[in-house]
């Protein structure tokens, strides 16, 4: 199990929450349940939320703070969500008190609703009076959200199905990876993940299987860069809509030859930093002039 704890005392738990970002997403069309098939290569980064998550005996009922989004302390929240799941499950009856601390906006692509809920279930599991398996936390992740079960992987990995197959990826193209830098950039804006699939089922531009395969193989082997390498199908469907989002890719590829990627269905964006950069200061200038001061920025770094 992926160790997210960062500070435990008697009835109180604390873990973060990492984010992600999706280096390869390949859509290869509509499943018959309604779900998308997809193949994503995700890297968990520095920056993340925490959570704690206190356990009240003698009471009941979940209590949820979010200091940073007040309009996220619902009962609807992953997180809360997932509290609930872990003591149905374990039929344990005790109150519960959460305070989230967003530091990952919401609808941004960044996983960060899905790392939550993850993180809360192993926050559970620890002041649980007995602990699920492994096997009934995965299984429990995926019954919360598709991308939920990778953020209970080390290192990159490999998502497939509608997101919830996932395995790590050991081969040395993604353990030198590990330690990238990576600047973060999203406008003052979030998107609609079914809005943006449904966009791109309306286009039909999938990509096939093949082609995917043999993309896999070629970064495997090392045969092409990991710039070569980045993709995103959902990106289409979003800048045919947001012109502003292609505008400012041109702008990084033409000023500082950078290969900047939408994370997910957006609306956050990333450019892997090379070790050499030094325009840091320059190129975040660019995003702000471009998207205006209420722009978020962050430079973060791929973990393990």
């Amino acid at each position: 199990m992926v160790e997210r704890i960062s500070e435990r005392s008697a009835g109180m738990v604390k873990v973060f929450a990492p984010a992600k970002i999706n280096l390869f997403l390949a859509v290869m069309g509509k499943r018959d349940d309604g779900y998308h098939e997809l193949c994503s290569v995700l890297g968990k980064l520095s920056i993340a939320d925490s959570l704690e998550i206190r356990r009240k005996n003698g009471e009941r009922g979940i209590k949820i703070k979010c200091p940073e989004y007040k309009d996220l302390e619902t009962e609807n929240n992953l997180a809360c969500i997932a509290v609930k799941k872990w003591l149905l499950k374990r039929g344990e009856d005790w109150g519960v008190d959460l305070i989230l601390h967003k530091q990952l906006p919401p609808m941004s692509g960044l996983g960060g609703g899905s790392s939550d809920a993850v993180s809360a279930l192993l926050a559970m599991n620890e002041l649980g009076d007995e602990k699920l398996s492994r096997k009934e936390i995965i299984k429990m992740a995926a019954e919360i959200g598709s991308d939920c079960p990778s953020f209970l992987e080390n290192g990159l990995c490999m998502a497939e199905g509608r997101g919830e197959m996932v395995r790590t990826i050991n081969h040395s193209a993604a353990h030198n990876l590990i330690g990238q830098k990576v600047l973060l950039f999203r406008p003052n804006i979030g998107l609609s993940t079914p809005d943006v699939f449904q966009r791109l089922s309306q286009t039909n531009e999938f990509s096939s299987v093949e082609w995917v395969h043999t993309r896999l193989g070629m970064w495997e082997k090392q045969k092409i860069s990991i710039t070569e390498f980045l993709h995103n199908d959902l990106e289409s469907a979003v800048f045919y809509k947001h012109r502003y989002f292609s505008a400012i890719f041109e702008k990084i590829k033409k000023t500082f030859g950078l290969a900047p990627q939408m994370s997910g269905s957006g609306s956050c964006c990333f450019v892997l930093i090379p070790d050499e950069f030094e325009r840091v200061a320059a190129l975040e200038s660019l995003i702000y002039q471009a998207w205006g001061d209420d722009s978020w920025v962050k430079f973060t770094e791929i973990i393990h």
